[in-house]
């Protein structure tokens, strides 16, 4: 039988971000083994609403099945409510948003209300790596390709931005993604330990 054992709180919140393909979901599995975070994860909660049926579920599957994010008028709603029900004393782990700029700069601006430091973990990879890693994950269709092709040139347009705006405000951390797993695991680790001493 596993020990329960205690994880460490930060006093920050961390908004996991990265290029397509880096590995954003296994080193927040990471985190969430070691910090007391409560995880904002917009992917499972666009999945939920694509299965609703209502006005937001037709919404979402209409942008989906175009291979466009989310709306942005949706993913505002779901920070301010993942930010307004965070218990006072508690950190949340942003995984994988915000990626738009207007959605950055809402979370700025929630957070620093409630008087909430945060920052930014951003894995970069090559150009070369980010395809061969997302055509491994596909199975080779044409159609599957024109989405590959679509979503890095989406992100480089777009989340692009943001992470241009939290650097302007000197929140982010770039982490060299292609390398060993646990190595990118030790950058983030030091990473935090650096923020936690500032």
């Amino acid at each position: 039988m596993k020990k329960n054992i205690k994880k460490e709180k930060l006093g920050f919140h961390i908004v996991l971000l990265g290029q397509i393909a880096a590995g954003k979901d296994t080193q927040a599995l990471f985190l969430l083994e070691k910090y007391n975070f409560i995880p904002v994860e917009s992917g499972k909660y666009w999945r939920k609403k694509e299965k609703e049926k209502s006005a937001e579920g037709d919404l979402a599957r209409r942008t989906v099945s175009l291979g466009k994010p989310a709306p942005v008028a949706l993913m505002k709603k779901f920070l301010i409510s993942q930010i307004e029900n965070c218990p006072k004393g508690k950190n949340l782990l942003f995984v994988g948003n915000p990626r738009l700029k207007p959605e950055g700069q809402l979370l700025k601006k929630l957070l620093t209300e409630r008087k909430e430091n945060f920052f930014v973990l951003y894995i970069t990879l090559p150009e070369k790596e980010i395809y061969k890693r997302s055509f491994g994950r596909s199975r080779g269709s044409d159609d599957s390709r024109a989405f590959i092709y679509n979503r890095i040139k989406w992100h480089k347009d777009q989340v692009s931005r943001t992470i241009e705006y939290f650097e302007s405000l000197g929140k982010v951390k770039r982490i060299k993604g292609n390398q060993k797993i646990l190595e990118v695991a030790s950058d983030i680790e030091g990473v935090i330990q650096s923020f936690k001493i500032k």
